[in-house]
């Protein structure tokens, strides 16, 4: 293992490990570090908090390579507007598209297995919060947020003055963003448990292993997702802010 790597990615946020190496995010993941909404931890710390050596991360980080130039290209983002972009087109897509689904697919499983498998009522019931929460945040973001950190970047173009805002500071909507990913991230963590790691059981039909591998994939999207706003777009923008200030 190389000793540089060792002494700096472990006393690094985790956030900061993903924003400068997109291949770090799947690397945490498998050891179940949060890397969005506890981005703030460091690799040593969140590695202690899960019981896992921070050893064995590092040389998985190691293996994992350094990212493509596609790869630092969407870590390295310059323009908060284009990042704000890419979010809605990429991120809130996937979840207006996905979410009707889940929500169907968690029904006709509710009323073809829940007497047997009691559990899938409460999934169900917890990813209906998920996609409501998501709902409202996402319009937030679009109709509020976003539209001023695009204001923020247009300025920083142009060089003009800093655009006003009905909220003060751009802390203040950030803030909410923050405290609505802590929550959908702590009912998406439930659903984990529930699915027990979303490992459809022995007698799982088709639509059963469908759900699970869905309901994983909707959870890696919100990591990354999560990862993008909190760690990359929300500093940056307050950052802008005080430098256009």
């Amino acid at each position: 293992m190389n000793p540089t790597l060792s002494a700096s990615a472990a006393t690094t946020e985790l956030g900061a490990l993903v924003a400068a190496n997109s291949r770090v995010a799947p690397v945490l993941e498998r050891f179940g570090l949060d890397y969005c909404c506890h981005g703030h931890q460091t690799l040593g710390e969140a590695a202690h908090q899960q019981g896992v050596a921070v050893e064995d991360v590092l040389r998985a980080i190691e293996t994992a390579g350094a990212p493509s130039a596609g790869e630092r290209d969407l870590d390295t983002w310059q323009d908060l507007g284009a990042l704000a972009e890419h979010i809605v087109n990429t991120h809130h897509h996937y979840v207006r598209e996905i979410c009707p689904t889940l929500r169907a697919w968690l029904d006709k499983l509710v009323a073809r297995h829940g007497d047997r498998h009691q559990e899938l009522a409460k999934i169900r019931q917890t990813f209906m919060a998920v996609s409501d929460e998501m709902a409202a945040h996402m319009i937030k973001e679009e109709n509020i947020l976003f539209p001023y950190v695009a204001e923020l970047a247009g300025a920083k173009r142009t060089g003009t003055r800093l655009p006003g805002s009905p909220f003060g500071t751009v802390v203040n909507p950030i803030r909410v963003m923050e405290d609505d990913h802590q929550v959908v991230g702590g009912l998406v963590e439930e659903i984990r448990r529930l699915t027990g790691d979303y490992q459809p059981p022995a007698d799982g039909c088709t639509t059963y292993q469908l759900c699970f591998a869905e309901l994983q994939r909707f959870e890696a999207d919100l990591h990354r997702h999560v990862h993008l706003e909190n760690n990359i777009l929300f500093p940056g923008a307050v950052e802008l802010e005080q430098t256009l200030a």
